[in-house]
């Protein structure tokens, strides 16, 4: 079971504007064509050929043959998270997702993890905030074996009681011990600073008090509400046959579907100028800091070029932030800024870390690259080296048949058209000077941010300047 936050999926490397993967093949076939396969017209970058069929049960499946390696691996993504559950009841949906592979009507968790065993395989389920994914692979040579264990697990969960107390316990601990990781608990008091009651500002795994509450009927009645094909797509990757694609349409063609309601969540709360939360527990050899406002979403026409302008100031080894508060000044050993895009407004943050005695200069610095960086803008010369750095990563991105398939399960969650990719290094390269400054104008209000410091009681008098809001836990 993974317990982490799912890092919310774009498409193209890996850090906070990357794409999540998984793994296998090239945009070269080694095999003809099959019928009913393609890949989307023109566009400079050529995909390797796939396949979508919706059941009448509303479920799209998405095919991806790769003959090259004897695999067969199946991700399920499902449209929901933590946005879909009530605050009173924070962890519902992580809850309800681990326990998937806990046990159904015909297996307990001893024998799904034994027939998992066998295969050389397992299962991994991430709960996310938008969505929850539940992947698994084997040898072609098992995929029957596979196909029935893993739709078994999606479609037929027992809950059972004391599966339930034992995750919860499970849970509970591994909240308690986020506080020995200061990284963690960091990011955590970031995001329930800067978006408040809004789900997203809560972790993914829940809270104490949430998980406590949780009640058997409560997983049930969102299982049954949000676990439904017609909330759902799959991928179905490796090297298979159309007697495998038609013995996966025969088994998940039996889920049943319902209504799925729609769920609204409060807006996050306006920032109005510098505020600094100080937290601070005795004994931190280091201060975490964190700088982050409201982003955007994932269908924001302004991606592309942000993604761009997030390379000049934090995303890559040669950006702005890292010249100067790492390399000029010493003052760390990392420092990075992301745009972590979501369904709705997700956040624009600036990482890092320090020792205690340089706590404030380390802010000082940080919050001076940030402002320069949004008055004035990247130069020519950064522009065309992020230009080259995106172009160059994002093939890496689709060069296996299992990515690709992840990245069009997240385009199709998101409703942005599989010619993104077609198209990306077109688009890319379109953007000019002008373009990137504009977009950063647009998005990023140096006047206007959330701090969070974490750091030692010694801290405190160098922050005075801020006027800080200070918390002992």
């Amino acid at each position: 079971m993974k317990m982490n936050k799912l890092v919310q999926t774009l498409t193209v490397p890996v850090v906070c504007m990357s794409l999540m993967a998984c793994s296998s093949s090239s945009t070269k076939n080694t095999v003809p064509v099959p019928n009913g396969y393609a890949a989307p017209k023109g566009g400079s970058f050529k995909l390797q050929p796939f396949k979508e069929v919706v059941l009448e049960n509303g479920l799209k499946v998405i095919y991806v043959r790769d003959m090259t390696l004897p695999r067969v691996s199946l991700t399920m993504l499902v449209k929901t998270g933590n946005m879909q559950e009530p605050e009173s009841l924070a962890g519902l949906n992580a809850m309800t997702a681990y326990l998937l592979e806990q046990g159904t009507q015909t297996r307990d968790a001893m024998k799904i993890a034994d027939e998992f065993g066998q295969m050389g395989s397992g299962v991994d389920v991430t709960p996310g905030s938008d969505v929850t994914t539940i992947y698994s692979d084997s040898l072609t040579s098992s995929q029957g074996k596979l196909l029935e264990v893993y739709s078994d697990l999606v479609m037929n969960p027992a809950f059972k009681d004391v599966e339930i107390n034992r995750m919860r316990s499970q849970m509970v601990a591994g909240l308690k011990k986020k506080i020995d990781n200061p990284s963690s608990y960091a990011d955590e008091q970031m995001d329930k600073f800067l978006f408040g009651e809004h789900p997203y500002g809560r972790d993914v795994n829940g809270t104490m008090e949430g998980l406590r509450d949780l009640r058997k009927q409560d997983i049930i009645k969102h299982y049954l509400t949000f676990y439904r094909p017609n909330n759902s797509t799959l991928a179905v990757v490796g090297q298979f046959d159309e007697a495998f694609e038609k013995q996966v349409q025969e088994i998940f063609g039996k889920w049943t579907k319902r209504t799925i309601p729609t769920v609204t969540s409060v807006a996050p709360p306006v920032i109005d100028g510098l505020k600094v939360k100080l937290i601070v527990k005795k004994g931190l050899q280091q201060t975490q800091i964190r700088v982050s406002q409201l982003g955007i979403e994932r269908k924001d026409a302004d991606f592309i070029p942000l993604r761009l302008s997030n390379e000049v100031l934090g995303g890559s080894f040669g950006s702005r932030l890292n010249q100067k508060v790492r390399d000029d000044l010493g003052l760390t050993y990392s420092i990075y800024s992301n745009f972590d895009v979501r369904k709705e407004r997700g956040s624009f943050d600036i990482s890092t870390f320090t020792k205690n005695e340089t706590a404030a200069k380390a802010l000082d610095e940080t919050l001076k690259v940030l402002t320069n960086f949004a008055d004035n803008g990247a130069t020519e010369q950064e522009v065309v080296a992020a230009r080259n750095q995106l172009i160059g990563q994002f093939p890496r991105a689709i060069e296996t048949a299992d990515r690709l398939a992840y990245n069009l399960l997240v385009l199709d969650f998101y409703g942005i058209s599989y010619d993104y990719l077609t198209d990306y290094i077109s688009n890319v390269n379109k953007i000019k000077q002008k373009d990137s400054n504009a977009a950063v104008k647009r998005h990023i209000d140096p006047k206007n941010f959330k701090v969070v410091i974490y750091g030692n009681e010694s801290i405190v008098p160098q922050f005075k300047a801020y006027n800080p809001e200070v918390v002992r836990p």
